[in-house]
């Protein structure tokens, strides 16, 4: 802790990895605060290196840092921004709304990294956590686009194939990146014509969203990926030519 809080402190993996053993170890999630707090960069990436690297093993038991991580979202480094919307995906509770609505905003982040981020944060949320996120949003920023989150998603409402093509056509870029993240959000089994709609979109990173779902890079495991159906159409395709030929 002590090396990690000197000025001086330019980074060192070594370091970090084993101060985020001794956390899983139980060294108490409190002492996280200092470093997420540290004007120094290189101090906050290592803090936030910890969080994500340990949030799939301790989960709310994180939310103790909850307000800091979130300020992270603001921070000057992609990397770290790109960190703290992981993290805050599996560590925020119903009481964090305004947090999960900062996460939303940054699908209009500067860097594509960081929007990919949001966008496997959308395809991997709770619904709650939408719904929060969305109506937060719009709460924040007064803009035509947040406002539309909440009515294409906010609500538990979901939109017809017509309105999510629209929404992928949209003129705004944020809600063709909002429509494209929910077009491959799984529904235990993602839905085939909805990802073949984002593939169509003439937004290069609406169709880029598109290939990481099939690539499995934006697909929670436990779901069926579109794949699966190209795999089975092709399989009943031959088994019914085989048997045309008997």
């Amino acid at each position: 802790m002590s090396k990690l809080l000197e000025p001086g402190y330019e980074g060192d993996g070594e370091l970090a990895n084993a101060l985020r053993s001794e956390f899983l170890k139980g060294f108490p999630l409190e002492n996280l605060r200092q470093l997420l707090v540290s004007s120094n960069v290189q101090t906050q990436a290592a803090a936030v290196f910890i969080t994500v690297e340990t949030v799939f093993r301790l989960g709310f038991e994180l939310n103790c840092v909850v307000a800091e991580i979130a300020n992270l979202l603001d921070s000057k480094s992609s990397t770290i921004r790109f960190d703290a919307i992981q993290t805050l995906r599996s560590c925020t509770t119903p009481a964090d709304g305004a947090f999960l609505g900062r996460v939303m905003l940054r699908l209009d982040d500067e860097h594509a990294g960081v929007r990919w981020s949001v966008v496997k944060f959308i395809c991997f949320a709770q619904r709650w956590q939408l719904r929060l996120g969305g109506e937060n949003a719009a709460a924040l920023r007064p803009d035509p686009a947040f406002a539309m989150l909440v009515n294409a998603y906010g609500r538990y409402f979901m939109p017809s194939a017509k309105d999510r093509r629209r929404l992928l056509e949209d003129p705004d870029a944020v809600l063709r990146r909002f429509a494209a993240a929910v077009a491959i959000r799984p529904r235990d089994v993602i839905i085939e014509r909805f990802v073949a709609m984002a593939e169509q979109s003439d937004d290069a990173e609406v169709r880029k969203i598109a290939s990481d779902c099939r690539e499995g890079y934006l697909r929670p495991t436990y779901a069926i990926g579109p794949s699966i159906f190209k795999r089975a159409s092709s399989e009943t395709s031959k088994g019914e030519t085989q048997n045309s030929g008997r």
